[in-house]
């Protein structure tokens, strides 16, 4: 019985200080029950795990730092930073020029100079439907450049198509100067017949390499524009001096397509709706936005920056409603009915290409 009440005062005891030493260290036994619980262990990286580390006292970096995200997680990883370059974002630069309005930039334009048509600057577009279209009629150029070659290897394989569009180049090749601007300018003109691409493919815009344009004898004016630059490529003109002009005629408001040549110091203008040539600087009324050439697709800097700041005006201005007062040259003659249109429903070329309205050519 003795033996009994001194084994219950033992265990009671035993049990006082159990209950004594979690009261008094409760954090110590709870970390001792169960281990330490992250919420988001995907997000735990081996260096959060590890005891922190007092910061080494170093001497002040001069100039500027740079680093990358991936070095940063790297970092955080418990892994070597990647030894790879730092490449900038965004750099000032004195060296920046543009055609936008002196408000804008700060610039006085009469420090800006340019080689481009209209004495305006160009960038590369972004890409969207403009590209796509660009680069498959290129292709379709690449493929009648092999039949064209072709055909001069072997006469007897020449299409209708080929036969004409080598006479021309022959032809337009043989003058010098404005006289060889003149010649394609009335050859295709006479060549090709105006049908909007609505009427002939039953497309809103669709665009058709030269022989195809020869061999149906149709085309609108994107299509005169394309059959220009080729015939003086292969008649010798340097492509770097060939632009096809998207443009916006506000004389008689509509969208148009031209071939712009540069001649001398200037650039000349081929239209499939005037036998005449004309000068850039004689067509106030045309508004360029997009340029087509070698290498590729461009904007023009100061229509692209009046858009973005106008994207309210969806249509094309009357010509009787036009503020610049601008009239057509008194030698000019325009074949095409003028229409009024309304573009607010054709969306942009690129969707962040910046341009308000989708160039619908007539």
């Amino acid at each position: 019985m003795a033996s009994f009440s001194t084994a219950r005062t033992v265990t009671g005891v035993i049990v006082g200080l159990a209950v004594l030493t979690a009261g008094v260290f409760p954090g110590e036994a709870a970390s001792r029950a169960k281990p330490r619980k992250y919420i988001f262990d995907d997000l735990v990286t081996p260096s959060m795990l590890e005891s922190p580390v007092p910061p080494v006292q170093t001497q002040a970096a001069t100039g500027a730092r740079f680093f990358s995200i991936n070095s940063v997680l790297a970092k955080l990883d418990g892994k070597s930073v990647p030894n790879e370059p730092v490449r900038l974002a965004s750099v000032a630069s004195d060296s920046v020029i543009s055609d936008a309005p002196s408000e804008f930039t700060g610039v006085e334009q009469s420090q800006l100079s340019t080689t481009e048509p209209f004495g305006l600057f160009t960038f590369r577009a972004p890409e969207g439907m403009l590209w796509r279209k660009w680069r498959n009629v290129r292709s379709q150029i690449d493929k009648e450049m092999n039949e064209i070659s072709s055909c001069k290897a072997n006469s007897s394989t020449c299409s209708s198509a080929a036969k004409r569009f080598m006479l021309m180049v022959d032809d337009v090749r043989e003058r010098n100067g404005a006289a060889r601007l003149e010649t394609v300018n009335r050859l295709i003109n006479t060549a090709i017949r105006y049908t909007s691409d609505l009427i002939q493919h039953g497309e809103v815009d669709l665009w058709s390499s030269p022989l195809a344009s020869l061999r149906t004898g149709r085309g609108d004016c994107e299509d005169y524009a394309i059959a220009k630059y080729m015939v003086l490529r292969e008649a010798g003109i340097p492509e770097q001096d060939l632009r096809i002009l998207l443009v916006r005629d506000r004389a008689v408001r509509e969208d148009h397509a031209v071939l712009a040549v540069r001649k001398d110091s200037g650039w000349t203008i081929l239209d499939n709706r005037r036998g005449t040539l004309f000068a850039d600087s004689d067509l106030p009324q045309f508004t360029p936005l997009v340029a087509l050439d070698t290498g590729g697709v461009s904007l023009f800097a100061s229509p692209y920056l009046s858009q973005r700041m106008n994207s309210d005006n969806k249509a094309v201005a009357p010509a009787a409603a036009d503020p610049w007062g601008m009239a057509l040259p008194s030698d000019a003659a325009v074949q095409d009915t003028a229409v009024n249109l309304d573009l607010s429903d054709i969306q942009s070329s690129s969707g962040a290409s910046g341009l308000t309205n989708f160039p619908l050519l007539l």
